[in-house]
């Protein structure tokens, strides 16, 4: 699995199975982190989905292994936006910058027969809709 990518309030956990080609999502309990009961939330039928996040909308981003493209996924599950890029497999995403604007993706050359001259390389969009902040660790330690 590839993730966990939390939202906003941290009760939404989402968590990518690469080898079943889907984004499962979970119910958080904020009080002590158990998990409530997965549910599919989005299927990718072309490559795997490889690296997430969530940005200040509670849309999940997630890298598409093996089909060169990051995807935009509404908290509903609708796709709302696929960025193509110039590389088979796109790895890792993060939103970040100054003003968390910037979506940056990480690619690979692992595994490729005939990588092309960008494939390995770390790519960056601006995007209209900004991360969000990195979460706190807060110890239940007693």
């Amino acid at each position: 699995p590839n993730g966990p990518a939390f939202d906003r309030n941290g009760t939404t956990m989402y968590l990518a199975d690469s080898a079943r080609g889907l984004v499962r999502r979970y119910s958080v309990d904020p009080r002590d982190g158990d998990l409530g009961e997965g549910e599919e939330f989005a299927q990718v039928t072309e490559g795997s989905p490889d690296g997430i996040t969530v940005d200040a909308e509670g849309a999940l981003w997630t890298a598409v292994w093996g089909a060169g493209e990051v995807r935009r996924y509404l908290p509903d599950g609708t796709l709302a936006t696929v960025l193509r890029l110039p590389v088979t497999q796109p790895a890792g995403v993060c939103l970040g910058g100054d003003d968390g604007h910037t979506l940056h993706v990480t690619t690979a050359r692992v595994g490729l027969a005939a990588p092309g001259p960008l494939d390995g390389a770390v790519f960056r969009a601006r995007v209209e809709v900004p991360g969000l902040p990195t979460a706190a660790y807060r110890s239940t330690a007693t």
